[in-house]
């Protein structure tokens, strides 16, 4: 006999679950479960990782959701108004999709949840459930679901009346939950409501963590989670003394703390390990292992589709329309009759049109039009974008990469699908004003969620905080270090890891888990069609704005994978501070000057950057940068262009000192190939750049550009 996992939470259910949907599989695979579910609280953003991997490792995924219930959406009384416990802000329930249609509907049960239902979790009513209620099977959640918190209250009649509704609604696809970590009170009243009303009974294991081991950490990060509150008198070195971490933690916090799962059970148990808990409940039911077996096999395929082509698409033949604006583009930059350039824009729009990118050229190139349009300022061109002439024909850039030798296939290989990324820059103060346009022009946008993790010196400090360890020795040790593996190698930090070897364990165990989401900076995604039916949408805060903010609930990489097209519009202080600064020089002088056309081999404007007056200037005002430019000075476009590549961390302290020492006279300049010369003579024989790698792979190892890319 065998079960399935069908309440799950992974790390999705933000500083809740632990284990990430592999450890889930892997433990699924290991119990030889035939599927494993997928319910994280209030949030569908795990479901496209935990299907492919349940596919990759032939089990089958169930995706679904515990959310949060309420009768009225637009009822948002506080919780200080609410006296009733059958009547608060929200209760659980699990719903798991059994087709794609239930998918479908799970999204958007989702997406009405967080756009018109949130108030402090995103909310559905009864009414939204039942609308879309196709394809959903349901199940009763934990304790603070209606029917079990009834029965723990035991207000029969109250469970009686939601079984009823959920019943008749979704027929024999709702189910009665009972789950170990219940009360044998609570678990032999459900199961009785269960016999009386004709409802199956299924049992889950409400599961935060996939195994044993990592019930410490599950712990960690509920007292982080809670802000729990320290004993009274607590030290760290006291708490050593007791054998365990659990009673170690309950020294600190206290062991009648308000929220703890030490004496809970809450990973994916075993078939046996289930049957044991619930016999200690003098529950012997094999219907409620039989009916997870029976709610697996109910879950059909989904079609989970990647790569779709979902741009919205303005024109009919759009290849046509950009070689048209391009050729105009060159025309208006007097490059038009230059076949080197007409070359380099017909190999370009080849490549392009072949991979069906034009859309998407159109869209950005129209994006930025309108801005400059409304006197909005946008940036030159940043990134591997500014390698690319059609960029600098139609607009999108103003950076001419023949001119300053910046090559097309970094920023496109033929060779490889990946999109096209283009990184504009458009001034802060008038960014959502862009952003307004897009959805005026094309309806279907979001920004694009982000998920934070323990990492680097926050997992330090995280796991020092839990363990009350010292702050003045925290805040010590991390002045030396950046990263974890600085902590964990560098013999500034050794004393710290000697003394408090905790960290390193347990900070390694929480590296890379969940512990929030936020924005993307720049990314929005536009959609020819509603993104719900493709991508879980859910909304976020920001700060300044009155609404919340419509956002694709995946990670940029995973909705790039879907097909939703991410147009990168980085709001920039800079930019503003710029048109601030024109717009009081026009009001004040009468001077209205135009940023491309000032001089760019000013001796005046290197000399003072290279006399460390770089206040304002963007991002040469960091201390390392100011210090880098007086140390090696510079005198041209090209030199302060190196500057920006030296001044990061791994080539300052490897070519760069090569690079200064030649720059000054001070060392020969040496090639180590003359075939090198052409390309890194400008930069003194060292190789700073990209494109110099690129060309050194062509000329010195007979690569085409696809491949040295």
């Amino acid at each position: 006999m065998n079960y399935v996992g069908l309440h799950v939470h992974t790390h999705y259910s933000l500083m809740d679950g632990v284990a990430t949907p592999q450890e889930y599989v892997n433990r699924a695979v290991e119990l030889g479960m035939p599927g494993i579910a997928i319910t994280d609280h209030g949030t569908l953003s795990g479901h496209r990782e935990m299907y492919r991997l349940a596919k990759e490792a032939g089990i089958k995924p169930i995706l679904g959701i515990e959310g949060y219930m309420t009768t009225n959406m637009s009822d948002k009384r506080a919780k200080a108004d609410r006296t009733d416990p059958l009547d608060q802000n929200y209760h659980h329930i699990v719903l798991l999709a059994k087709n794609q249609q239930g998918l479908e509907n799970l999204n958007k049960i989702n997406e009405i949840a967080w756009t018109e239902g949130f108030f402090s979790k995103p909310r559905f009513d009864f009414e939204t459930l039942a609308k879309y209620k196709e394809g959903i099977i349901v199940t009763s959640a934990c304790l603070s679901g209606w029917v079990a918190k009834a029965v723990e209250l035991d207000e029969l009649a109250v469970a009686k009346k939601h079984i009823k509704w959920f019943k008749e609604t979704f027929g024999d696809d709702y189910y009665i939950e009972v789950m170990p970590h219940n009360s044998e009170k609570v678990n032999k009243g459900l199961v009785e409501l269960a016999k009386s009303m004709g409802v199956k009974l299924v049992v889950t294991p409400d599961c935060h963590h996939s195994d044993t081991s990592q019930k410490e950490i599950q712990e960690l990060m509920l007292i982080l989670n809670t802000h729990a509150k320290l004993q009274k008198d607590v030290t760290y070195d006291k708490s050593k003394k007791h054998k365990d971490m659990m009673e170690r933690l309950n020294y600190l916090y206290g062991a009648d703390r308000q929220m703890s799962f030490q004496s809970f059970d809450i990973h994916l148990l075993s078939y046996q390990e289930m049957k044991d808990a619930m016999l200690k409940h003098g529950i012997d039911n094999e219907e409620m292992f039989t009916s997870t077996l029976e709610i697996c096999d109910k879950v059909e395929e989904y079609d989970i589709q990647s790569g779709l082509n979902l741009l919205p698409v303005q024109y009919r033949k759009p290849g046509e329309e950009l070689r048209k604006l391009a050729l105009e583009g060159l025309k208006e930059r007097g490059l038009d009759t230059n076949k080197e350039y007409l070359d380099r824009l017909d190999e370009e729009l080849e490549i392009i049109n072949q991979k069906n990118f034009a859309p998407y050229f159109l869209v950005v190139r129209n994006m930025l039009n309108w801005a400059k349009k409304e006197g909005i300022m946008v940036g030159p061109g940043r990134g591997s974008s500014a390698g690319s002439l059609l960029c600098y024909s139609i607009g999108i850039t103003d950076i001419d990469p023949i001119e300053h030798g910046l090559l097309f296939f970094r920023f496109i290989n033929p060779e490889r699908n990946d999109f096209p990324d283009i990184d504009s820059d458009i001034q802060d103060s008038r960014r959502d004003e862009v952003k307004d346009y897009l959805v005026r022009q094309y309806r279907h946008v979001a920004s694009i969620a982000t998920f934070l993790e323990f990492k680097d010196k926050g997992v330090v400090r995280d796991v020092s905080r839990a363990l009350n360890i010292p702050l003045p020795d925290v805040n010590k040790v991390l002045k030396t270090v950046d990263t974890w593996d600085d902590f964990c190698t560098s013999k500034n930090s050794s004393w710290f890891r000697d003394k408090y070897p905790e960290v390193v364990m347990y900070g390694e165990q929480l590296r890379g888990r969940i512990r929030g989401t936020g924005i993307h900076a720049a990314g929005v995604v536009t959609s020819k069609e509603p993104i719900f039916k493709y991508a879980p949408m859910e909304t976020r805060n920001v700060t300044g704005a009155d609404e919340r903010i419509p956002v694709v609930a995946v990670d940029m990489e995973e909705a790039e994978r879907i097909g939703l097209i991410k147009i990168d519009a980085l709001g920039l202080k800079t930019l503003s501070v710029l048109k601030d600064t024109l717009d009081i020089i026009e009001e004040r002088h009468d001077r209205k000057i135009d940023l491309l056309k000032i001089d760019m081999n000013d001796k005046n404007v290197y000399q003072m950057l290279s006399d460390g007056y770089t206040k304002g200037v963007f991002q040469c005002e960091a201390t390392p940068y100011t210090n880098l430019l007086v140390k090696m000075g510079v005198k041209s476009l090209a030199e302060l262009a190196a500057s920006n590549a030296l001044v990061r961390p791994g080539a300052m302290n490897t070519i760069g000192k090569d690079y200064i020492a030649r720059k000054h006279g001070r060392q020969n300049i040496n090639y180590l190939h003359q075939i090198l010369k052409p390309f890194t003579e400008e930069t003194y024989g060292c190789i700073l750049y990209q494109e110099q790698v690129m060309q050194a792979c062509v000329q010195l190892g007979g690569m085409t550009m696809a491949e040295a890319d």
